[in-house]
């Protein structure tokens, strides 16, 4: 997308594709979006994939889903470290999670509205980080932001 950052070219690794890291991307998606639409679900996988190809972040789907999981409300997605068991209690949700995470892997999905973007929150908080970022779009309830610099700024 127009003004994207250099490092969205960056090719996915081939392990992305593994049982594994999908799982890790389907977490992410259930968890953190299982009740907005699939472009919402989608928007939210493409953030964590941006992330895998950006330097600044771990170069996995896993790493970048449950990175800083040990300190309690201070990891990257909420539900990796608020300290609550996760359960699938939907499987049909899950199985969407599922299909909409290769889907954004394989790039048969791509929203060009959240381009870059590295991040997002639910529109019912006011994270202090929005205000050093350029707000990209609102899908759903969440709102998306890409650093202007590229990296973690």
């Amino acid at each position: 997308a127009k003004g994207d950052h250099p490092w969205m070219l960056t090719p996915l690794p081939a392990s992305v594709f593994s049982k594994p890291e999908q799982t890790c991307l389907a977490n992410g998606i259930y968890f953190e979006a299982r009740g907005e639409s699939v472009r919402g679900q989608a928007a939210v996988a493409q953030v964590i994939l941006n992330r895998v190809r950006n330097p600044a972040y771990p170069d996995s789907i896993c790493g970048v889903v449950y990175q800083n999981d040990k300190w309690f409300n201070r990891c990257q997605f909420s539900f990796a470290c608020d300290g609550r068991k996760k359960r699938i209690q939907s499987p049909s949700h899950y199985k969407t999670a599922q299909d909409i995470a290769m889907a954004v892997t394989a790039g048969k999905i791509f929203i060009p509205e959240v381009g870059s973007s590295t991040h997002y929150y639910a529109n019912y908080v006011n994270p202090g980080w929005a205000r050093t970022m350029k707000k990209m779009t609102k899908i759903g309830l969440h709102i998306f932001y890409r650093t202007y610099g590229g990296g973690w700024s």
